[in-house]
C-alpha cells in the first residue's frame, strides 16, 4: 500500500491549497445548502491513478484536524457545553462561547453553525472519495489498498456524524455527492437510521483496516480504532452487549496498554508522557490528529485557544508572553474534584502563573494538556481515542471493577472499594464517573458522558444550573434553515 508520509506533511498541504484555490473558483453560490459547500471539488481528470487515490484520501486526516481543533464541534459539545470549564475573559466582539456554556443558545450562534459547516464541507470531501473509490477502472497494485482506502475514509466520516447525531440530534444525512439542488432533499434523518448506516460502515471498516501500522504510517487508522468507535455507535445505540464485544477486542488485542511511554512500567510518568509536546502515537493512542511543529507545518491551534486572554500570560518556564484566546478555563467545581495527591492535577491544569512585571501570582487557571513549549508553531497530536477511554468503558458497561482500577493504579490512587478511595463516589457508576472526568479532562469526553449515562439534568441541578432535557442538544443553526426551510429546529 502507498503510504501517508507524516513527515512530508508540508508538501501535501501544498497540494491542498491548490485543490482549495480550485474549489473557490468553481464554487456554488451562498445561498445553497452548506451540504453542498463552497469548496466543491471538480475532479476533472484527477484520478487517474492509484497514487492519485492514496493522495485524495490522505486529506481525510486534515479533516481529522479540522474537526477536532479548538473551537470544532467535539470541543463544543464535549468540554464548553459542560461543568468542566467556563468562559473567564475571551477574544470577540461576541458571546458566543458564553452562550454555549451557559446552556442560553440563541439559534444564531456563530460558533455552531462554524462547527456545523465544517463538518459536513469534511463529509463532502468523504463522500467525494469513496464515490471515486467505487466508481473507478483504476486497477491497484494491491487488491487490499482499494478497499483500505475507502475504510478510512468510512471510518472518519462516521466519527463526524457520531460527533452530529450527539450535537444535534437528526441531521441531513448525505452518503453520496449531491449537487446544490438536490441537497435541499435532505432533511433531517432519524437518528436510528443514522446509527444503522454507522454500524454497517464501521464493521466494513474494522474488517478491511489492518491491525496496526510501521514506519511512516504510523498514525493512520487501524482495525481497532473502527472497533473503538464501532463500541461507541452500539453504546449510543444501546447495544451494550455488542459495546463489550468491540472494546473486549482492543483490550484483548495486546496492541495497547496504559505503559504509554512503553518502558515496561506502568506509571504516573506514562500520564505525562501522553501530553509531551513531541509525544506521537504512544503505546495508549488508538486514535488521534497527527499535527507538525514549525513554520508553515500543520500546527495545532490548541494551546493558543485555551490559554488566558490576558496580555501577561506566559506557559511554564517561558519568559515570553502571548495572550490566548480564552476558551475552556477549568471551572473551579473540576479544580476541587481532584483527589489528594493526584498527579494528573498538576499534569492536566496549572492554576494560574506568575506576572513577569509585577512578580505577581495570577490566579488563572489554564490546561495544560495541549502545553508545547513551541506555542507559536505548536505540533503536539491530540488524542481522539484512548486505551484508558476504552478500560473505563469496559468497567461501565460489564460493572467489572478492575478496568476502572488498572487506570487509577497507574496514577497511584487508591483502589474503588478499599481504604482511601473517596467515599463519595460510593457507587461504581458513580466512581467511574468520576474517574472519566479525571482521567479524559479536557479531551472532550465530559458533556457526551453526562448525556449518554442519562446523568447530564440531574449533574447540573445538583450544582445548581438548571437546564432542561431539551436543552441537552445544540439548536440547528438558523443559516440551515434560512436556506432550506425544510429543515426542523429542535424544540430548544
Amino acid at each position: 500500500m502507498l503510504v501517508f508520509k507524516f513527515n512530508s506533511m508540508k508538501s501535501l498541504y501544498k497540494i491542498l491549497l491548490g485543490w482549495i484555490s480550485l474549489f473557490i473558483i468553481t464554487g456554488c453560490s451562498t445561498d445553497k445548502l452548506d451540504l453542498y459547500p463552497e469548496t466543491q471539488l471538480t475532479e476533472g481528470n484527477f484520478y487517474t491513478s492509484e497514487a492519485d487515490f492514496v493522495q485524495a484520501t490522505n486529506d481525510i486526516y486534515r479533516q481529522l484536524g479540522r474537526i477536532y481543533t479548538g473551537g470544532g464541534l467535539p470541543d463544543l459539545f464535549g468540554e464548553l457545553f459542560s461543568d468542566n470549564v467556563y468562559v473567564k475573559f475571551s477574544s470577540g466582539a461576541n458571546a458566543f462561547p458564553e452562550e454555549i456554556n451557559k446552556h442560553r443558545i440563541l439559534t444564531n450562534n456563530g460558533r455552531i453553525q462554524e462547527a456545523w459547516e465544517t463538518a459536513y464541507n469534511a463529509i463532502y470531501v468523504c463522500n467525494n472519495i469513496i464515490k471515486q473509490l467505487d466508481e473507478t477502472s483504476v486497477v491497484f497494485a494491491e487488491p487490499t489498498t482499494k478497499d483500505q482506502l475507502k475504510a478510512q475514509t468510512l471510518v472518519v466520516r462516521a466519527l463526524i456524524y457520531y460527533n452530529l447525531v450527539q450535537a444535534f440530534g437528526a441531521v441531513p444525512f448525505p452518503l453520496t455527492v449531491v449537487t446544490p439542488d438536490e441537497s435541499y432533499a435532505y432533511l433531517r434523518e432519524n437518528t436510528e437510521v443514522i446509527l444503522t448506516q454507522l454500524t454497517s460502515d464501521l464493521s466494513f471498516a474494522k474488517d478491511k483496516l489492518p491491525e496496526s501500522y510501521s514506519g511512516v504510517d504510523v498514525g493512520r487508522l487501524t482495525s481497532y480504532a473502527a472497533s473503538a468507535m464501532l463500541a461507541k455507535v452500539y453504546l449510543l445505540d444501546g447495544k451494550q452487549s455488542d459495546a463489550v464485544q468491540e472494546l473486549q477486542r482492543i483490550v484483548t488485542s495486546g496492541k495497547y496498554s496504559l505503559d504509554a511511554n512503553n518502558d515496561g512500567r506502568i506509571d504516573q510518568a506514562d500520564y505525562a508522557f501522553l501530553f509531551a509536546a513531541n509525544t506521537k502515537n504512544s503505546k495508549e493512542s488508538i486514535l488521534e490528529v497527527q499535527y507538525l511543529a514549525g513554520q508553515n507545518q500543520v500546527n495545532s491551534n490548541h494551546q493558543a485557544y485555551y490559554a488566558p486572554y490576558y496580555f501577561s500570560f506566559h506557559l511554564p518556564n517561558s519568559t515570553e508572553t502571548f495572550r490566548g484566546e480564552g476558551m475552556n478555563t477549568p471551572a473551579d467545581d473540576l479544580i476541587d474534584e481532584y483527589e489528594d495527591n493526584d498527579p494528573r492535577k498538576n499534569l492536566s491544569l496549572q492554576l494560574g502563573y506568575t506576572d513577569l512585571q509585577s512578580n505577581q501570582f495570577v490566579d488563572y487557571p489554564y490546561t495544560i494538556k495541549f502545553y508545547d513549549p513551541n506555542w507559536r508553531y505548536p505540533g503536539q497530536n491530540v488524542e481522539i481515542i484512548r486505551y484508558a477511554d476504552i478500560l473505563l468503558l469496559l468497567a461501565e458497561v460489564t460493572g467489572d471493577v478492575a478496568y476502572l482500577n488498572q487506570v487509577r493504579e497507574r496514577v497511584g490512587l487508591p483502589r474503588f472499594g478499599e481504604n482511601g478511595y473517596p467515599t463519595k463516589y460510593g457507587s461504581l457508576a458513580l466512581a467511574i464517573e468520576h474517574e472519566r472526568r479525571i482521567e479524559l479532562a479536557f479531551e472532550f469526553h465530559r458533556f457526551f458522558d453526562l448525556v449518554r449515562t442519562g446523568r447530564a439534568v440531574e449533574v447540573f441541578k445538583s450544582k445548581g444550573l438548571y437546564i432542561a432535557e431539551n436543552q441537552l442538544v445544540f439548536p440547528i443553526p438558523q443559516h440551515a434553515i434560512d436556506v432550506n426551510p425544510g429543515l426542523t429546529q429542535n424544540d430548544y
